[in-house]
């Protein structure tokens, strides 16, 4: 029982859960080496990777958008994202192990950026009126497909797959605005860590045992299914491997705060900004996944 986390990565150069394990993910697709790029095929659709979407009323990803799907710039060696990426890799694989000295998360880097609309909001539990599924805000390919707005969007089929320790690293889009701090595409690092009670339990100094799950109501410092005892551990472990690798990323003697946040697949949440050229700039989100997303990816 962690929570998530995620990292924009695109002017350098995880989640949790509460319940039993922890999760990070990378992973390729078959399906991505044979095609080379996406394209606008015909007035009747559109091709990314060999497969085509028939447009409709909500297409409106353009030519200059669908150029960047292929482009992979966190996989090309030496690239700035690459090394980023291999950064932070070494950090997670240092800091979390098993018991044979292995590392514990499993990363996946190479996932297809087209998902479905349930990958992408209703499996996060993204209500129907957030401002995120409108047109002027995500790249859509026809009604049912888009390219994705986040890494998370592919965090139920991987939590379905058994994985409880993952890192997912990958291109996303937005219809941003371009300023110093936006693009309509930049890169994404998600890190997603399951516990069993048993698990949480060994954050304790004595390792006692202590209730992890109750029948309770919602409160602004935890899910009604949680205990706050429980919380506080998975707080504390989470927010240490994060100001951890951001003093990785930026050095010893970065100055950070950490501020409550909002996102629908977590509760609670935070924010990690960091002070840079005399200016606070958000660096991750991250919180206690919503036991929700947890239970239906693992059928329960």
């Amino acid at each position: 029982m962690w929570s998530h986390f995620v990292i924009p990565i695109k002017t350098l150069a995880r989640k949790r859960v509460l319940r039993p394990e922890y999760f990070i993910r990378s992973l390729s697709s078959s399906k991505l080496n044979h095609c080379s790029n996406a394209e606008l095929k015909d007035s009747d659709s559109v091709s990314i990777y060999g497969n085509n979407y028939l447009r409709d009323e909500y297409t409106n990803v353009t030519p200059h958008i669908l150029s960047y799907v292929s482009r992979k710039l966190h996989s090309v060696k030496n690239h700035p994202l690459y090394l980023v990426k291999r950064r932070i890799m070494r950090y997670m694989y240092g800091s979390f192990l098993n018991r044979a000295g292995n590392p514990l998360f499993s990363v996946y880097d190479d996932l297809p950026p087209v998902v479905t609309v349930e990958q992408n909001f209703d499996s996060l539990l993204i209500p129907e009126d957030h401002p995120s599924r409108k047109k002027t805000d995500t790249y859509y390919l026809n009604a049912d497909f888009l390219l994705r707005t986040h890494t998370s969007a592919h965090q139920k089929e991987l939590i379905k797959s058994g994985l409880d320790h993952f890192v997912i690293i990958g291109d996303v889009y937005r219809r941003d605005e371009i300023d110093s701090k936006h693009y309509p595409v930049f890169h994404q690092c998600e890190a997603v860590r399951l516990l069993s009670p048993h698990e949480v339990c060994n954050f304790m100094p004595s390792n006692d045992e202590i209730k992890v799950f109750e029948k309770d109501v919602r409160k602004p410092e935890k899910q009604a299914c949680h205990t706050l005892e429980a919380v506080k551990l998975m707080e504390r472990d989470l927010k240490n491997c994060l100001v951890g690798l951001m003093k990785r990323l930026f050095g010893r003697d970065i100055e950070y705060k950490w501020t409550e946040s909002y996102f629908p697949f977590t509760h609670p949440s935070w924010e990690l900004e960091i002070f840079h050229n005399d200016d606070w700039i958000e660096i991750l989100g991250c919180g206690i996944m919503e036991q929700e997303i947890l239970n239906k990816g693992i059928g329960t």
